[in-house]
């Protein structure tokens, strides 16, 4: 069966947790170092207890709002995509080029016997071992484009729901902080304690301060997740149209110039 480098695309694997601590560290130290930033303070210690309470009071709500496998699968969403950047529109081209290459000198049904771990070149490689005709490539690039965009709904929104959470959760722990330390102090406490309004004020906006910090941190991975997969959708168009190219005509440099052409210029 024909396996080549060249028709190698990266794919999401399982869940590992050697993938996903980094990313939850790297995220974990980047709100905190924020809400420093913010908050103007230098103990790294009082920082510790809302910290706990704003990412455990968010897990335990992501919890109960999305299954531990949608979250987990999330996650290795946000690693494989999020910080590797997905499968480039290079691979794609490339794939293309080579399934070109195999149909010119194998035949159609050489083509059939390709091998892939992509699900899109595998599809695209029936396609053309079977010589489809347009309507079921179309078919087929419609049911693609739909499974993406479903994909991309159902991970970006465990994200986006996450960011929410902080925010309430670090709202209401600066709330519970205010009440706590306006309970305690009485008035004679007050007049005395003004000198030191300022400090109180910030450690009451802590938990708040890094709610907001880890949504910025999640805003951002939901930024790079979104233009993945607008270049996941450019991709999927590519390859379909590549493969109604090699049915017309299986020459593989007028394939390439092709393929770049239809490529947006912020993807090429």
């Amino acid at each position: 069966m024909p396996t080549t480098d060249e028709l190698t695309i990266r794919q999401q694997s399982a869940v590992e947790l050697q993938h996903v601590l980094p990313l939850l560290l790297g995220m974990l130290l980047l709100t905190v170092g924020l809400a420093m930033f913010l908050s103007g303070t230098t103990d790294g210690t009082a920082l510790l207890q809302p910290s706990i309470v704003v990412f455990g009071g968010t897990t335990v709500a992501l919890l109960a709002s999305f299954s531990v496998a949608h979250v987990g699968r999330a996650m290795q969403d946000a690693v494989d995509r999020g910080i590797r950047g997905g499968t480039s529109a290079e691979e794609m081209v490339r794939a293309m080029m080579k399934v070109c290459d195999i149909s010119r000198r194998d035949g159609l049904l050489g083509v059939a016997d390709i091998r892939t771990d992509s699900l899109i070149l595998s599809d695209v490689c029936q396609l053309i071992g079977d010589a489809a005709d347009e309507d079921s490539i179309q078919d087929s690039l419609i049911n693609q484009r739909a499974v993406e965009e479903s994909h991309y709904k159902m991970y970006s929104d465990v994200f986006l729901f996450a960011a929410a959470y902080a925010v309430i959760v670090g709202c209401l722990g600066s709330v519970i902080r205010a009440v706590s330390l306006s309970s305690v102090v009485n008035v004679a406490q007050q007049v005395e304690a003004a000198s030191h309004a300022v400090t109180t004020t910030g450690m009451v906006m802590l938990p708040a301060i890094i709610g907001i910090s880890l949504a910025l941190m999640l805003a951002i991975l939901l930024a790079r997740l979104r233009v993945v997969h607008y270049r996941q959708l450019a991709i999927i168009d590519l390859a379909y149209r590549g493969t109604s190219i090699i049915l017309e005509d299986n020459n593989v440099q007028r394939l390439k110039n092709r393929l770049l052409w239809l490529l947006p210029q912020g993807i090429r």
